[in-house]
């Protein structure tokens, strides 16, 4: 019970107010709050390097700076942003069921394991950071552990050793303990952002919406095997970058799922490098979808000083958009840099030739990317037969979902091909680990066109006896008349929200 107490009162609580602000009524609320305290934790440990002093004092410094500005938004602002609003009992069987499905693996926690990644390098950096500034510069700087990624993100390690500063260093399987279960929290706003899809559906969408929910979380752990319950954090960081896929790239454009966006991708680049690179893909994308940039052909006039102001304020938003939520992971990397800290990934050998090296890659990569073909046949089949109803219900372009996951994936690629690390050592000890987020993302997708089609089905019946002259067998098929396949109304009045292709 020791980290469950943790979690909650050490991260939820402090969690609690900003993850109400953004989530409000989402399923996705109680699961997003110790996020944000984890959140919260790294980048208190941030400051405790670059700054000096300890992580429980900064962590109290920062948990109540954001929730002073979590409360200043909701009185203040709150009120003139639109954020949807979801049944209530909904969002609780949501949250029940996804409980469920993260339980059963969780099983495997009443055998100590501790995986070698976690050992050398996560749970040495929790104990690190418990230290104190003074031992944690010393430690990360120590030339005998340069091996070891002395410069990955502190999400991990900064909750690992707040869980040390609330029990001590008795029990250092506290630290696995404390990776697996917010992983588990991950999961669960990933399953909630597939859920979301159907907050405008009909009962039985919904139903089915929460179905596929606890379904996600039970394939994250397939996907993962071993590496999910033995402290490893590539199931969390790419559970996380999933969940804002899917918020911020697939979901309607508004202010709730944009936050809830920019939380995950936040939480994905403190957690780990590959979390860092797919996190500032995703935000570029995130950007562009919200703020489209417009090419006209027709010939203009020429620029004055009020059209160069818009275009200059166009771009300055544009940047707010990618910068905001990306400074905490930037923050990260460049303070590795600035004391020194680097990666065993890329040394000043000579990588082997390149093509043996992509050869390599893609041979190894092939067996954990099977889900491909079928993914790639549902969103072919989906935009086919439902493109229409996609486009009226504000759902984006698939387009956008399919540019993260092959940008993402290629950055994956080109790191084992320009690495120096010996590729077939490399590739046997963390392909199966560096695909994750591939996988889990496309499974994501399919639930969300499963949960599309279900209610395109349950349209077309309903259209089709409503033109026999029959009234539907169930009444609850049809719902009322708001909850279905609609256009949201656009919930950014000051940016252009034209329609997504």
């Amino acid at each position: 019970m020791k980290p469950a107490v943790v979690l909650i009162v050490g991260l939820g609580v402090p969690g609690l107010l900003p993850a109400l602000v953004a989530a409000r009524r989402s399923p996705a609320f109680i699961f997003l709050a110790p996020l944000i305290g984890a959140a919260m934790a790294a980048i208190a440990a941030e400051l405790e390097l670059g700054v000096g002093g300890t992580l429980t004092h900064w962590y109290v410094i920062v948990a109540v700076t954001v929730n002073v500005i979590a409360a200043v938004w909701w009185l203040v602002l709150g009120r003139r942003v639109k954020w949807t609003s979801l049944p209530w009992y909904w969002s609780l069987a949501t949250v029940v069921v996804e409980f469920v499905a993260l339980v059963i693996p969780l099983t495997a926690l009443r055998v100590p394991v501790i995986g070698r990644d976690p050992n050398s390098i996560w749970l040495t950096h929790a104990m690190l950071i418990a230290g104190g500034h003074n031992t944690l510069v010393a430690g990360l700087k120590n030339p005998v552990y340069a091996f070891d990624n002395p410069d990955y993100p502190p999400l991990v390690p900064a909750a690992s050793a707040l869980a040390f500063a609330f029990d001590g260093l008795g029990d250092l399987h506290l630290s696995v303990d404390m990776t697996v279960l917010l992983t588990c929290c991950a999961l669960g706003v990933l399953g909630a952002a597939v859920a979301m899809a159907a907050q405008k559906s009909r009962h039985v969408t919904r139903a089915g919406a929460v179905v596929a929910a606890g379904a996600i979380c039970l394939v994250g752990f397939a996907v993962s095997g071993k590496f999910a319950i033995s402290g490893y954090t590539d199931l969390l960081w790419a559970a996380a970058a999933a969940a804002a896929v899917i918020l911020g790239l697939v979901l309607p454009r508004g202010p709730q799922n944009l936050c809830l966006a920019w939380i995950c991708a936040a939480a994905a680049s403190l957690t780990k490098n590959e979390g860092l690179t797919t996190a500032l893909i995703i935000l570029v994308l995130i950007t562009f979808r919200y703020l489209p940039v417009r090419i006209s052909w027709r010939h203009r006039a020429r620029p004055n000083l009020r059209s160069v102001g818009r275009f200059a304020l166009t771009w300055l938003q544009r940047a707010a958009f990618l910068i905001v939520p990306a400074l905490p992971g930037l923050a990260s990397a460049w303070l590795a840099r600035r004391i020194g800290l680097q990666n065993a990934f890329f040394g000043t050998v000579a990588p082997s030739a390149l093509s043996g090296r992509a050869s390599a890659t893609l041979t190894a990569m092939e067996p954990y990317l099977k889900v491909l073909p079928l993914a790639a046949a549902v969103t072919l089949a989906g935009c086919l037969a439902m493109n229409a109803d996609r486009r009226r219900a504000g759902f984006g372009n698939p387009v956008w979902l399919w540019a993260g996951w092959a940008l993402s994936l290629g950055a994956i690629f080109a790191t084992y091909v320009y690495g120096t690390l010996k590729i077939s050592l490399w590739l046997a000890n963390s392909v199966d680990r560096t695909t994750i987020f591939a996988q889990l993302l496309l499974y994501a997708y399919i639930a969300f066109w499963l949960v599309l089609g279900l209610e395109g089905a349950l349209a077309g019946r309903t259209r089709t006896v409503a033109e026999a002259g029959a009234t539907p067998a169930d009444p609850g098929l049809a719902g009322p008349p708001e909850q279905g396949l609609a256009a949201p109304e656009p919930a950014f009045t000051s940016m252009p929200l034209s329609e997504e292709g």
